[in-house]
């Protein structure tokens, strides 16, 4: 009866962290067009679409990064000013 309750709690630990990791994973995913990213808003520069010179988009897989970034916050690819 004891290993019975203590597999049942690393079981509801584990359900628990999965909940809390696959929460994390859809608010890193954003809302559909927040970015450009997805809706095939990507310019050829790698400068953003927008007038905001602050930003500039990944040449690799379209993510808004600041500016004063030398590399890509979501694929780490670099990036050219």
């Amino acid at each position: 009866m004891e290993w019975g309750l203590f597999v049942l709690a690393v079981l509801v630990v584990a359900a628990l962290q999965f909940a809390v990791w696959r929460r994390l994973q859809s608010e890193d995913a954003g809302t559909p067009g927040e970015s450009g990213v997805g809706d095939g808003a990507r310019s050829g520069s790698g400068q953003s679409s927008s007038d905001d010179a602050s930003s500039l988009l990944c040449p690799a897989c379209g993510t808004e990064n600041d500016a004063s970034y030398r590399f890509c916050r979501e694929c780490v690819a670099q990036l050219h000013p």
